[in-house]
């Protein structure tokens, strides 16, 4: 039975909640008019929480979508789904049990050195059956339960682990399944969720993972927590610094090869990059060719000083190292020599990292700065194999 205060708390925390689930729609146009959403259900309290937020958002006049919830059975041990079940069906939300128990399988088979599952493999295993159970019922979107603090343990994971600036996103287009991926609990807090379900008394379900608690998100959790502790105002510009795009300094605008003769080539890894590139292929008419939305390609930039001479457009590389560059396109102001040495620093860099690997040329024109590096003419294009660095 809820107290009087209890439910007063409950109702403020849950005001609170759907204005996250609102701020975050607004921001980053999450939920449409029409949207049929599969929620993935874990059972923990993030999920469960989810599902109650959102049967609520649809009570909104001015937003009409449909969702559902789906619990994935990946055949771990000793789990009742039953009162899940039950509860996720008070609130008058389709619930969908799908089985997948070879999953547990083939992560058992995979267990590291200490006998821990391969969190990895389960979330990239995860994510592949949710889509397949949201394409085979037609749902377009797939809604998953992650706060601002899986957002911020996130990035200092892969900071920490993966030598990566990153975190998820609070939607992601996974075009080669045709679904969204949307976190409507982006902007909320996890304690404010912990409260919410324990007032609500919902029914948590245990979590089977023998990996629970030993991970390395685990151990980053405990470190910001101990951090927030002594400095309390970090985690609310943390959770600001993933927005602001305006103070952004780290070394990329400046990153690339100087060379002696007063050119910089440089992959380009930022908009400011791209934003050069477009102006490049605006002046030679290759607009309808570069749609900058192709994330299978990379480019590289040829500039001296503030001037902006050319660019390749090139395919990411295959599992052999075989890249294909699609395009070469230069200015006026770019002189053949320039060329050359755009062709020799993309050399450089892909064949320092590994060898062998392939080059071949697709372009529709400006082939002799390939011609004049050596590439060879064959049915694909022109070719060139390296089998050794390429050095400056």
């Amino acid at each position: 039975m809820y107290n009087s205060y209890d439910m007063d708390n409950l109702k403020q925390i849950q005001k609170k909640l759907l204005a996250c689930i609102r701020k975050a729609d607004y921001e980053f146009g999450l939920i449409n008019d029409g949207d049929k959403i599969l929620i993935g259900l874990s059972g923990g309290k993030d999920s469960l929480a989810l599902v109650t937020l959102l049967s609520q958002y649809q009570k909104f006049r001015y937003k009409k979508f449909e969702i559902a919830c789906c619990h994935i059975d990946f055949g771990f041990p000793s789990v009742d789904f039953s009162k899940t079940e039950e509860y996720i069906k008070s609130l008058g939300v389709r619930y969908i049990s799908y089985p997948s128990t070879e999953v547990f399988d083939i992560l058992k088979a995979h267990r590291n050195s200490k006998g821990l599952l391969p969190c990895s493999i389960c979330s990239r295993m995860r994510k592949a059956v949710i889509n397949k159970v949201a394409k085979e019922l037609g749902f377009k979107k797939v809604a998953f339960a992650h706060h601002m603090d899986d957002a911020i343990e996130t990035l200092f994971l892969n900071m920490t682990f993966g030598a990566r600036v990153a975190t998820f996103e609070p939607m992601m287009y996974l075009s080669n399944a045709g679904i969204d991926f949307i976190r409507p609990l982006i902007y909320a807090r996890e304690e404010m969720i912990r409260q919410y379900v324990l007032l609500a008394s919902m029914p948590v379900s245990k979590n089977s993972c023998g990996n629970d608690k030993h991970t390395q998100r685990e151990d980053i959790k405990l470190s910001l927590a101990e951090y927030y502790k002594g400095h309390p105002d970090a985690y609310s510009n943390f959770a600001q610094m993933l927005t602001n795009a305006d103070v952004f300094k780290l070394w990329f605008n400046n990153y690339g090869s100087h060379l002696d003769n007063g050119l910089t080539v440089k992959k380009c890894l930022t908009r400011e990059d791209i934003i050069k590139v477009a102006a490049i292929a605006i002046k030679n008419k290759d607009t309808g060719e570069e749609t900058f939305t192709d994330k299978d390609v990379f480019y590289y930039l040829l500039s001296r000083g503030d001037k902006y001479l050319a660019y390749m457009r090139i395919k990411n590389p295959t599992s052999d190292f075989t890249y294909y560059i699609q395009c070469l396109s230069k200015t006026d102001d770019c002189k053949e020599e320039d060329c050359l040495e755009l062709i020799h620093t993309f050399e450089n860099n892909i064949s320092t990292r590994h060898v062998p690997c392939k080059v071949f040329y697709q372009g529709e024109d400006n082939f002799d700065p390939f011609i004049n590096s050596g590439y060879i003419e064959n049915c694909q294009g022109f070719y060139k194999s390296l089998t050794k660095p390429v050095l400056f």
